[in-house]
């Protein structure tokens, strides 16, 4: 009978760390967002009022959606390695195939204990590329599965994924000659997410995004 018991423990012992670094991250993030067209096509008040000041992700095992504030109402959500992007302004959705590399990583470093996001620690992830430069802010507390995303290269994702173990960014800074985006999180909540949220427009057409767009 104990050696039954101390069997059982040992199983227990070996399989519940598993279990827990198993779980992935589902709820809410919030974001202070900023962007900045740096060809001059749109002027900042046109960027704040188009694109708004805040956004929301929400994730869900292998899938997400974020939602901006602003007055065309954009989303974009991430399934089956496609973006989908809704704007108010466009009477169709249009798709990104977020698998298809646009560049390169030429260098990447890790600092720890970078930065306090949110009044949580974060370390950061530099990455240069044939793009521009990301910074990538995380804590290991806060991950997602990175084997659901590992095709998600828009945005560099995957990789920085990889690196990060699967955490998600707290802060994410992706500077390039043609734009800049940063977002810096103001809040977490861990919930249940309805499969709903992720659903896609009907009877509207599906276009892909044009290049001069992404």
């Amino acid at each position: 009978m104990k050696t039954s018991f101390l069997t059982f423990i040992s199983i227990l012992l070996f399989v519940f760390p598993t279990l827990l670094q198993a779980q992935s991250f589902e709820g809410v993030v919030t974001y202070k967002y900023k962007f900045k067209d740096k060809t001059g096509f749109l002027k900042p008040k046109d960027v704040k009022k188009l694109y708004g000041t805040q956004q929301k992700f929400y994730f869900k095992k292998d899938k997400y959606k974020n939602l901006l504030n602003g007055e065309s109402q954009i989303t974009e959500t991430y399934l089956n390695d496609t973006l989908y992007i809704t704007n108010k302004t466009v009477r169709a959705v249009m798709w990104v195939n977020a698998a298809k590399n646009t560049g390169k990583v030429i260098s990447h470093s890790i600092t720890k204990k970078a930065a306090v996001i949110d009044g949580v620690s974060c370390d950061l992830l530099k990455v240069r590329t044939s793009e521009g430069t990301i910074e990538y802010y995380f804590n290991s507390k806060y991950k997602i599965d990175r084997e659901q995303f590992a095709n998600h290269n828009y945005q560099y994702r995957a990789f920085c994924l990889e690196m990060t173990d699967g955490a998600i960014p707290l802060k994410f800074v992706f500077n390039t000659k043609k734009s800049y985006l940063e977002i810096t999180c103001t809040d977490i909540q861990a919930l249940n997410v309805a499969e709903s949220v992720f659903d896609l427009p009907t009877g509207v057409a599906y276009i892909q995004k044009p290049k001069r767009m992404r």
